[in-house]
């Protein structure tokens, strides 16, 4: 009995352990900002995407900017049926969008199993100012967008960026992210 005592108590120790160390990787729900001074994101969920959507916060560390805060924005285990999401961010921290996603062949426009097994993972980068309004796409990138611009599930990014052509002042590399071994960037 005390051989099965004890594997009892390692195994429950190392649960332990693997979970409370797992919860500093795992991001957090995002939550509004609540400042008079908050500035707006607006991302588009496309119809059929699989994949997550992260808010992150980075601090100057030396030579790279390292992560101190993550939030999953959404995420789809099956393909979404499209929508738009809208959240208050703090204006002047240094924020990265990050749209993760299993790559693999495409067909009739829809993501097919991915054979190919890997995962991409694309950043856009940008500093919010207070009461500003953005959109927020990781394959082109970050645009001001005024307050009363409508963006729907069928608004095209490509559309948007053609009429909204100047990228987003101030702005930080997120090319220069901080890497660890453990939690990625």
């Amino acid at each position: 009995m005390p051989l099965y005592s004890t594997y009892h108590r390692l195994t429950a120790l190392f649960s332990a352990f693997l979970l409370t160390g797992c919860s500093a990787l795992l991001p957090l729900d995002y939550r509004n900002y609540e400042g008079k001074d908050a500035a707006t994101v607006v991302v588009k969920n496309p119809k059929g995407f699989v994949g997550t959507f992260y808010l992150s916060i980075y601090e100057k560390k030396g030579a790279c900017f390292d992560r101190a805060e993550r939030y999953e924005l959404d995420s789809n285990f099956l393909p979404s049926e499209g929508r738009v999401l809208t959240g208050k961010v703090q204006p002047g921290r240094l924020m990265a969008f990050q749209q993760l996603n299993a790559t693999g062949p495409w067909g009739d426009g829809t993501q097919e199993y991915n054979k190919a097994g890997y995962v991409e993972s694309r950043w856009a980068s940008f500093i919010p100012q207070p009461g500003k309004r953005y959109f927020l796409d990781s394959h082109y990138g970050v645009r001001e967008i005024p307050a009363d611009y409508a963006v729907t599930v069928y608004t095209e990014p490509a559309k948007l960026f053609s009429e909204f052509k100047t990228p987003v002042e101030p702005n930080w590399d997120a090319t220069n992210r901080c890497h660890h071994l453990i939690g990625g960037s």
